[in-house]
């Protein structure tokens, strides 16, 4: 019982041993760090809140309430949680798709019906994360590569750059719905409206972007989007400039919320339609935390735990859900700035968080003034770092299969409804590594006049020896079987009396090749012949008692690995001298003199 217990309070617990070591000098640095991060937020949670079709505040709801709790259970002190741009992209397909398919003719209730459905969304995703962390598959994440998130990553940047053209040129587009998917959906939507470009968003968006350029060259502790934000909100209140002049964010309500929401208020066939969608955001939420905590760690030398930061943004996105939070995750570009600025424990991240809800509270009223113009040249600029440039054109030159799951995962971010490129990038990184790992490995061991062995290709034809010595490697699993079992039959009917398989190098075995062995061993035994297993490691060995080979091989003839080096393959051949009735010598298991090294694959 007080294990049980204590399993489930440990995901809580990470808080509570950084308080244990906390200090007045940890604070302070902590403080400044969550300020410089706040400020930076600001403008990025507002501008993240737009992809995602919600208000600007909902963005800063996101990052006040989920950067808060994120932090707190988070397996890296260092990571920022919040709105992500990725993110908010797949929640704007997810749930768009749901809305315009309800063909709903009142513009106002469209609107409500798709804010409850992205908090309802924030909810289903916290709570696969959290299902996800209790049953400890933290380790799915090692099915998908860099090359998948790079992938996706560009297709999100083109993504992101091509639906907030219509801000930067000031266009009001009223089609809800993309009449083409991806980039060409938002050139036609744009195309019958390029009359209507407003040259004072046009103006505006250009300057913001040449201001966070110049503040982000002096320094990358500088909140430039920020900077840029705000100046561009100071040139339309002193211009005067209003809504007929280019689209503007409008009134933000200051503060949080002033109800808790009910998240679980969405129909059930909704909730379904979503949950192809909230995988997706859980997955993509945490392949990113991962890679994030990863890059963080190379540096600090910190840990990154999958199922803790599964834990973290479930409980996160569930909370959040209450507090009209949209879908969060961790951000790259934050948390490596937590970092830069200083920050010591995962409190810097409470205090990013808490920076963020008191100059959203003072300076609420201001955000009126900013123009989406603006926004959308921040965003711009982070679409443009989202295209990773030098890894595409490096992979390209060195290895053609991550070529083709990146490419491929690009362009079905951008042709496809984009929660299915997550799909595409993991079941490519699969097929790619199942590919790989039923090529079955064995190699013949031959006596060396330099040592004790050498590994030479196995040959089809073996002469007249009487005992064969094989060396596999790898997983052992059903997708090498039938390969395996062409193999044996050959042997089967070649002359050796003796077969050694020596399992040092094997790292799984599954029933299916199990099988495949004990009905070459039941033959060879029929026809008064032998097999032979060493350097069988003890999981290896647990899995062939369970199984009951060892019966069928004969206990005697399996031997587990020992010290020293091929001691368990000396051990076998011994054996089979004894069985053989007489002695072993070279001739019995090499028949030529070609004793260089070779790896064998088929």
């Amino acid at each position: 019982m007080s294990s049980l217990i204590s399993r489930l309070v440990k995901p809580f617990t990470p808080p509570l041993e950084t308080v244990r070591k906390y200090s007045f000098r940890k604070a302070r640095a902590d403080i400044i760090a969550g300020i410089t991060v706040a400020v930076v937020e600001i403008p990025q949670g507002m501008a993240y809140a737009v992809i995602a079709g919600v208000p600007p505040e909902y963005g800063l709801y996101t990052a006040i309430i989920q950067g808060f709790f994120g932090s707190l259970f988070a397996s890296n002190e260092y990571v920022s949680n919040g709105p992500t741009n990725t993110q908010a992209l797949l929640i704007a397909a997810t749930v768009a798709r749901i809305v315009n398919e309800a063909s709903l003719g009142d513009v106002a209730a469209a609107e409500a019906m798709y804010l409850q459905l992205v908090i309802g969304l924030a909810m289903i995703k916290g709570i696969i994360q959290l299902i996800f962390a209790a049953a400890k598959m933290g380790n799915l994440i090692r099915y998908v590569s860099r090359s998948v998130i790079v992938g996706f990553s560009a297709g999100a940047g083109i993504l992101i750059g091509g639906g907030q053209i219509k801000n930067f040129l000031g266009i009001h587009v009223t089609s809800a719905q993309s009449p083409a998917p991806g980039v060409i959906g938002y050139i036609m939507q744009l195309t019958p409206h390029l009359h209507e470009i407003s040259y004072h968003a046009l103006s505006i968006g250009l300057l913001t972007m040449v201001l966070i350029l110049v503040v982000k060259r002096i320094s990358k502790l500088l909140p430039g989007s920020l900077f840029g934000v705000v100046v561009a909100g100071g040139v339309v209140a002193v211009l005067g400039l209003t809504d007929a002049h280019l689209p503007l964010v409008g009134d933000v309500p200051s503060g949080l919320p002033e109800r808790f929401y009910m998240p679980w208020h969405i129909s059930y066939d909704h909730a379904v339609q979503m949950l192809g969608g909230a995988f997706a955001l859980a997955l993509l939420g945490m392949i990113e935390t991962v890679a994030i905590g990863k890059s963080i760690a190379s540096t600090t030398g910190s840990t990154i735990r999958p199922n803790q930061e599964f834990f973290a943004q479930g409980i996160a996105n569930v909370l959040g859900a209450f507090g009209q939070n949209i879908p969060g995750s961790a951000s790259f570009t934050r948390s490596i700035l937590n970092l830069q600025a200083g920050a010591m424990t995962r409190f810097s991240g409470v205090f990013s968080a808490i920076g963020v809800g008191v100059i959203f509270f003072i300076f609420a009223e201001w955000a009126s003034y900013i123009p989406m113009s603006a926004l959308a040249a921040v965003l711009f600029l982070i679409a443009y770092s989202l295209v990773d440039w030098q890894y595409m054109i490096r992979i390209a030159r060195t290895n053609r299969a991550d070529t083709a799951v990146c490419m491929v995962t690009l362009v079905s971010a951008i042709t496809l409804p984009l929660h299915y490129a997550i799909y595409v990038g993991v079941f490519l990184n699969i097929a790619l590594y199942m590919q790989q790992s039923s090529r079955l490995r064995i190699a013949e061991m031959i006596r060396s006049p330099a040592g004790p062995f050498v590994e030479q290709p196995l040959q089809e034809k073996h002469g007249r020896r009487t005992v064969l010595f094989l060396q596999m490697e790898g997983d052992l699993f059903f997708g090498v079987a039938d390969e395996l079992r062409d193999r044996l039959a050959r042997i089967q009917n070649d002359s050796a009396r003796v077969v050694i398989f020596r399992l040092k190098r094997t790292h799984s075995i599954d029933s299916t090749v199990l099988q495949v062995i004990e009905e070459f061993t039941k033959r060879m035994n029929e026809t008064g012949r032998h097999v032979i297993l060493c350097g069988v490691r003890d999981e290896l060995m647990e899995v062939i008692n369970h199984y009951g080979l060892d019966k069928i091989i004969g206990e005697d003839n399996v031997f587990p690995t020992s010290y020293g080096v091929f001691a368990s393959a000396q051990k076998a051949l011994d054996r089979a001298k004894v069985l053989l009735g007489g002695s072993i010598d070279a001739s019995d298991i090499a028949d030529h003199d070609d004793l260089e090294y070779w790896a064998y694959e088929i």
